[in-house]
Parts: structure tokens; C-alpha cells; sequence
């Protein structure tokens, strides 16, 4: 269900969701990926570079999701969607949100190509992303959408940018946004307060007006960088400014892969560095195969063995499918 939120009803309404919903800011480098879920619902939030589909693959796995209800593009730039289109060959999505670009403006490139591509061949639904709208996701809260709010010249500004509710806690979720998309937002009038901020740009200097951040209020700054970046990011004026108004300030490139974990009251953090490349590979054909074999619902007949890697260690893993229950796994 999709409803206008922006403007005061005068009447009081019921908080968002019910149960647990768990965050993940997934460390892909130089780029941007975020994860929620809750319930049965997961929602991907941009992908990184194609070239971190493993540490996306991985992550998912790890937390057994099987399919993407929503997959969330922010704008097109490869450092946000670079490898979105194998994500969702790889798990399928239920609706994929994605602000509407000018065809001048649309980029030329494989991914965005491939994407497109998918989406169609898969007959996805798309919602362009407008202001002042709201995805209900019933018991697992709510997406308001806050930008874009107008046309832009620069693809960053065109950024979706949302907000997702659940209970009393809030999380924003800011894309490439700049200078000038921010000022339009806090015009706008709508409500961004949220307890935690994926920051603007990778925290960079173009992003982060001291205007916006006050609308925002959060208790948490996620910058989601690669390590020693060429650009720089987060740069150090805006890291500054965040800890000034008391954020307490959480970085992909230093603290790996983010976990915040709510009931719609309180908010926990958990920070772990990812495992290293060798046991991602294998812990990433496990998973894919378990997968696999779980879609096509086929029976090995018998007893399928591998490794299973948690917390960079090995276990040896013993996988049984029953032709009875195909989902089955022990």
C-alpha cells in the first residue's frame, strides 16, 4: 500500500511495526549497501560495486534470505547499483524502488543496462520514487519516501532518499544527496528526525548541511566508505560536525559490516569485521548450492557435505534434503 504522508492530519496515528527489525550497513568498500529486516520482509538498500557482489552474496546468505521484497536503487551511479542486477537474478524482488531519471540523464553502462533488463525480463514491478509518499510494509514498518522533490542537474541529488520506521525508531537513508537536494528537503517541511543517518555521500563535504543534520537529529552517523578512499571520504569537517551535535559516529571502512537491531523503543549496535576473501568463497558456494538446490526443490538423494563458515571459522556442514519437505535443512 503506497499513501501520501507529508502534511499534519491533526490526528494521532499508530506507530509502525511490531516484533524486531534489524538494520545491517554492509561494508562494500567505497560504495553504499544497506539491509533491513523484519519478519518475513527484507528490504536491499543499493548493492556496492559489481565487483563486491560476493561480500553482498555472503551477507545475505549468512542471514538466510531467500528473496528481496524490495530492492531499493538509489540513483544510478555504479557505486550504488554496480551489481543490483545479479542481486536480483540471484533472489528474485518483489517491487524495486527507484527515483524516475530524464532520459538525457540516464546512464550508459552495463549495470544500469543489465538492471533494466532484469526488471523487465522479470516483469518487476517499479515504484518512482516521489516525495511525500509511504510504502506501508505492515508488521515491518514503514518506508517514507523524502526525495527527490524536484529535477536536478546532477544525478546525486536525484537520489531516493527514505525513511524507515518501525515503532519510535527511525533510520534515513540518504543516497548521493548534496547541498542543494538537502535545502529542498528541509523546505519541504517534512519530518526527517531518525535515530541513526546512513550519511549523505560517504560523508563528503559537497553533503551534510548543518541545516539538514539539525532536521535529522540522529543519535547515530553511519559513513559507509571504502578504506584509505581516493576521495577521501568521510572527510574530517563532517565527522566533526556530526560528533559536535553528539552522533555517535560508526564507519564501514574502520568497523566492517553495521548491525542495529530495534523492538520500536530501544536500539542496539553491533560492529564485525567481515571474514577474509578465502573463507568468503567458500562459505559463498555452500550457500549458493543450499540455495540452489532449496529453488529448484530437487532431492540429491542422500547427504550433500561442505563447509560452513561462521565467524571465520570452519565447521564441517552436513545439508539433507527430503523429496517430502524440500526446504528442509539440517
Amino acid at each position: 500500500m503506497i499513501w501520501r504522508f507529508c502534511g499534519n492530519t491533526g490526528q494521532p496515528q499508530p506507530l509502525p511495526g511490531s516484533g524486531t527489525a534489524y538494520v545491517y550497513f554492509i561494508d562494500v568498500g567505497q560504495g553504499d549497501c544497506a539491509l533491513i529486516r523484519s519478519g518475513e520482509t527484507d528490504i536491499l538498500i543499493d548493492s556496492g560495486e559489481y565487483d563486491r557482489c560476493t561480500d553482498v552474496f555472503r551477507t545475505l546468505d549468512s542471514l538466510g534470505v531467500q528473496e528481496l521484497d524490495y530492492a531499493v536503487i538509489s540513483h544510478p551511479h555504479s557505486d550504488h547499483m554496480g551489481c543490483m542486477f545479479r542481486i536480483i537474478e540471484e533472489y528474485g524482488a518483489g517491487t524495486v524502488i527507484m527515483p524516475e531519471i530524464p532520459e538525457q540523464m540516464i546512464p550508459v553502462n552495463v549495470s544500469y543496462t543489465e538492471l533494466m533488463a532484469v526488471i523487465e525480463r522479470n516483469d518487476i514491478p517499479i515504484i518512482y520514487a516521489k516525495a511525500g509518499t509511504t510504502v506501508d510494509l505492515g508488521e515491518a514498518g514503514m518506508l517514507d519516501i523524502i526525495a527527490p522533490v524536484r529535477t536536478y542537474e546532477d544525478l546525486n541529488n536525484f537520489s531516493a532518499v527514505l525513511r524507515y520506521r518501525f515503532g519510535d525508531a527511525g533510520f534515513l537513508f540518504c543516497g548521493d544527496i548534496e547541498k542543494e537536494a538537502e535545502q529542498d528537503i528541509v523546505s519541504a517541511g517534512c519530518d526527517i528526525s531518525a535515530d541513526v543517518i546512513k550519511v549523505p555521500h560517504h560523508g563528503s563535504g559537497t553533503s551534510s548541511t548543518r541545516a539538514f543534520v539539525n532536521a535529522v537529529s540522529p543519535r547515530y552517523a553511519v559513513f559507509s566508505a571504502g578504506q584509505e578512499n581516493d576521495f577521501g571520504h568521510p572527510h574530517a569537517n563532517i565527522v566533526r560536525l556530526y560528533e559536535s551535535l553528539g552522533s555517535e559516529i560508526l564507519r564501514t571502512d574502520l568497523n566492517g559490516t553495521i548491525t542495529f537491531i530495534t523492538d520500536g523503543h530501544s536500539i542496539n549496535t553491533e560492529k564485525k569485521r567481515p571474514m577474509n576473501s578465502a573463507h568468503s568463497l567458500v562459505f559463498l558456494f555452500v550457500c549458493h548450492t543450499q540455495r540452489k538446490l532449496r529453488q529448484k526443490r530437487e532431492n540429491i538423494g542422500g547427504v550433500c557435505v561442505g563447509f560452513y563458515l561462521r565467524h571465520d571459522l570452519c565447521y564441517n556442514a552436513v545439508l539433507i534434503y527430503d523429496e517430502s519437505r524440500p526446504d528442509n535443512a539440517h
